[in-house]
């Protein structure tokens, strides 16, 4: 009984052809955090990060943070994702630099009214929710509404402050 099969050299070849290409496959985004210089947790192919959301992505974004600092890179399968904590940066990404092109995001397909919801939306949708909710967030209208915190706020504060 022989382990290895006796195949003929042109079935090894392509054999061993077939999957070096589908490794290559599975691995070609991977390079693009490394070509930018943007660090990252080694990805597997085909799976990216992905099994290292088996202990909570919470667990896995601290993780990530204390290692990597306020911005890091990691595949959502073969999808590249990048991870921003900078407040400053987040600012020029989301107001600044890219309030014109950013309106892609991961999509989860919900349903009934959630499809209408401003981190689910994309394209012209996302573009015209964010048009029509920007003048109710500006910094004048929250700062007078403030006030209507601070009851949570102390509530929270004495909360925490016995534990």
């Amino acid at each position: 009984m022989d382990l290895i099969p006796s195949f003929s050299v042109e079935t090894w070849l392509l054999l061993v052809t077939s999957l070096v290409l589908l490794y290559l496959y599975g691995i070609y985004s991977h390079g693009l955090f490394k070509k930018l210089g943007i660090p990252r947790p080694r990805p597997l192919p085909y799976f990216g990060n992905v099994l290292a959301y088996r202990k909570g992505m919470w667990n896995f974004d601290y993780k990530c943070f204390k290692e990597y600092g306020k911005m890091w890179g990691f595949f959502d399968g073969q999808q590249p994702m990048l991870a921003i904590t900078d407040p400053d940066m987040i600012k020029t990404v989301l107001v600044k630099e890219c309030y014109l092109v950013f309106t892609n995001r991961r999509y989860f397909g919900p349903l009934g009214i959630m499809k209408n919801s401003m981190c689910l939306a994309v394209d012209e949708q996302w573009k015209r929710i964010r048009t029509l909710l920007s003048p109710t967030f500006t910094s004048g209208k929250l700062k007078k509404h403030i006030w209507s915190l601070q009851p949570g706020y102390d509530y929270w504060n004495i909360i925490w402050s016995e534990n």
